[in-house]
């Protein structure tokens, strides 16, 4: 694995992760507008943990964004070839854990899991909360929260809540749907998606 930063990836570097995150997404749109930030060379301060593969090959890589107000840096972006082994993203992880601890990282923040309290709900939680939770499950295979919860969880984090505010409850559907816009999760997949230049967004 190497550490680096965005101003010190040469044009080779940058090509091959651009390739890999277009093999990632395949048609799928890009997620996240709470977390990600796909603009990969955008920012020079933004940090790349990179997996280098025996022949010199880039299996996959993640994307950290400074975050001040933590004196940290942020996960924005994990992404792999489709062929590399499981528990690549796990291992570049907890290889980026050491490397933030070695240099005196304040904080590293994980996925933003939204949901947590109600996907974490046991059988003795409220019926309302239970309720809540089987309809998150059913809905996993589009959102897949649960799945994203269930990989935060492997590395025992800290977890702190994020608030969705509004004025009024009548406001709740619409704020909602801006939400889902803005998340990128009422856009559909389609060969549109596969031609979109990440370096350019």
């Amino acid at each position: 694995m190497r550490v680096l930063s965005v101003a010190d990836a040469d044009d080779a570097l940058r090509h091959e992760l651009e390739a890999v995150s277009r093999e990632w997404r395949g048609n799928w749109p890009e997620r996240g507008f709470t977390m990600a930030m796909d603009a990969l060379f955008a920012y020079p301060d933004t940090v790349l943990a990179v997996a280098v593969g025996p022949s010199g090959a880039i299996g996959g890589f993640l994307q950290l964004v400074p975050s001040p107000a933590s004196e940290g840096y942020s996960l924005a972006s994990m992404r792999r070839r489709r062929d590399t082994p499981n528990g690549l993203m796990e291992y570049l992880i907890t290889e980026t854990i050491g490397w933030a601890r070695a240099h005196a990282v304040a904080e590293l923040s994980l996925n933003f899991a939204v949901f947590a309290d109600f996907l974490r709900a046991d059988e003795d939680a409220p019926r309302l909360v239970r309720a809540t939770r089987f309809v998150l499950l059913k809905g996993d295979r589009l959102f897949q929260l649960e799945r994203l919860h269930s990989f935060s969880r492997k590395f025992f984090p800290h977890w702190r809540r994020r608030y969705f505010c509004f004025e009024r409850w009548a406001d709740l559907p619409l704020a909602g749907l801006a939400y889902l816009h803005a998340e990128s999760l009422l856009t559909p997949p389609g060969p549109w998606v596969s031609s979109s230049d990440l370096a350019a967004r």
